[in-house]
């Protein structure tokens, strides 16, 4: 079995954030370590981004930054949005695996390790 690489899972989703982004005037960086590194779980990463960003992009308003970001088999979605995610959604979110940095008036961090 071909594993998939990171940079093929991540182009379209940025491709697609780049045009919504455009329009609303929040800016993307990427912070990617290792874009040829090869996923086991493709679904899982995917969804991961997928869902991340959308929540993200909901938070943010023009001139606020979303950032996706890979360290090792770490992957994180941060936004610099002033809002800042409910204790149900951060409970939720960590009882599902991932990992929470949400603080008001501070970045909002999710992160999935693989």
């Amino acid at each position: 079995m071909l594993m998939t690489k990171l940079i093929d899972i991540i182009s379209p989703i940025y491709q697609d954030l780049l045009k919504k982004c455009e329009r609303r005037k929040v800016s993307i960086n990427l912070d990617f370590q290792d874009l040829t590194m090869r996923i086991d779980d493709v679904e899982r990463v995917e969804k991961f981004f997928t869902t991340e960003i959308r929540r993200a992009f909901k938070m943010c308003e023009t001139g606020d930054k979303i950032t996706l970001a890979q360290n090792g088999n770490r992957f994180s979605v941060k936004n610099s949005s002033k809002e800042t995610l409910d204790a149900n959604t951060i409970a939720k979110l960590r009882a599902d695996g991932f990992e929470v940095r949400a603080r008001f008036g501070y970045d909002t961090i999710i992160s999935l390790t693989i």
